[in-house]
């Protein structure tokens, strides 16, 4: 599928690869673009083939969702996670992001807690708190290089009556845990215990590593206090065009969530975002399963270079997601003087571990849905200015 192709993403206005975002949070215009989650590839041929056909037709009219395209996306789960999604339990919102801040204001007041589990997307954060809403952290706790619940904290966190809610990141950015079975029905056992609502975000739940296995939240919660949000945004690499999907089994959770979108008008379809959901879902499934195997080799040789060059830098390695959470522990810096020495002597543009929360400082994010030679390029920045400092 060539996904060793550089292609060059500086001829649109790309963010992770625009010049000011990298001098705005890096201060390194010239640094490796390694920060944003999305991915260098091409997204698959059909989706392609489709939008150009699309495109072709010349006419961009007001459109709907056809049943074709339901069908595609419930096919997809059915076949690729063993869950029997039903079509009527999909509502549609712009983003992920939008979702959770409607579904917080739905299922919260003013000043309750929402429990997030840190280390974790920076972004639940903003959203908790540009709603004014309590971020309320249950940090995941840090176990002989494997990240797990506490679930201890986790039960008394959702036994305060302030804490309203629970946004749970699964599978977990920027950690990668692919969340056992197990590990899901006890946070579902304690949620309903404590009439906590659950925000389940899978937005990368197409992305697990053998042998692991993606389980839906909602294959397994099912009291009626929880939601899940999906999206083919980052599974096909075509998050600048697509909508969100927003799963609510219980009819009169999912009745509000409707009314809100309609009442402010944001359920529209946009006919490019329609025909590219329905084609990846329907004919992605083959490039998919390349893209798997491509990045665990890169997961591999991230692994193998670190461990040969030795220069005190460790990856916490990925049960899924596209992203590698790294450990720079062994080069005793704090924070703020470890970011800037990534970006200023290493010249690599990765997410600092202290943006995901107190809890990954030391720590950083790189997102490895690249081609393997970026990756050696910034590996290599990165040994070198390790050995320079004498560190």
């Amino acid at each position: 599928m060539g996904f060793d192709k550089y292609i060059d993403r500086g001829v649109y206005p790309t963010l992770k690869w625009s010049k000011s975002f990298l001098t705005e949070y890096f201060g390194n215009p010239d640094a490796i673009p390694m920060s944003v989650a999305d991915m260098d590839f091409e997204a698959p041929p059909a989706v392609i083939e489709k939008l150009k056909k699309r495109a072709a037709h010349g006419i961009y009219g007001y459109e709907y969702r056809p049943d074709s395209y339901f069908d595609a996306i419930v096919g997809w789960y059915r076949n690729r996670h063993n869950w029997n999604l039903e079509r009527e339990h999909i509502e549609s919102s712009p983003s992920i992001l939008s979702a959770i801040a409607i579904l917080i204001n739905q299922h919260s007041d003013e000043g309750d807690g929402v429990i997030i589990q840190p280390p974790v997307f920076f972004e639940f954060r903003m959203v908790i708190r540009d709603n004014r809403r309590k971020v309320v952290k249950n940090p995941l706790k840090f176990v002989d290089g494997h990240y797990e619940i506490d679930f201890e904290d986790l039960e008394r966190k959702a036994a305060d009556p302030k804490n309203k809610m629970l946004v749970l990141c699964s599978p977990h950015n920027p950690v990668g845990r692919v969340w056992t079975q197990g590990e899901l029905e006890q946070v579902a056992e304690i949620c309903a215990r404590h009439d906590v609502f659950v925000i389940a975000d899978e937005i990368h739940g197409d992305f697990v590593f053998p042998p692991h296995q993606f389980a839906p939240y909602l294959s397994i919660a099912n009291n009626g206090n929880e939601a899940a949000c999906l999206s083919p945004a980052k599974t096909f690499n075509i998050a600048g065009m697509v909508d969100a999907l927003t799963i609510i089994p219980n009819e009169q959770h999912r009745q509000q969530f409707r009314e809100f979108t309609q009442r402010y008008q944001i359920n529209k379809v946009n006919v490019f975002a329609s025909a590219a959901i329905e084609a990846a879902h329907r004919e992605g499934g083959a490039w998919l399963d390349e893209l798997l195997v491509y990045l665990q080799g890169n997961i591999a040789f991230i692994k193998a270079y670190l461990q040969q060059r030795n220069i005190g830098v460790s990856l916490i390695e990925p049960e899924g997601t596209f992203l590698a959470w790294l450990d720079f522990n062994g080069l005793g810096m704090d924070a703020k003087t470890l970011a800037k020495f990534l970006a200023q002597e290493a010249q690599i543009a990765i997410a600092p571990g202290h943006w995901f929360g107190r809890e990954g400082a030391g720590f950083a994010r790189m997102t490895i849905g690249c081609p393997r030679a970026t990756i050696q390029r910034a590996l290599d920045n990165l040994t070198a200015a390790v050995q320079k400092s004498g560190r």
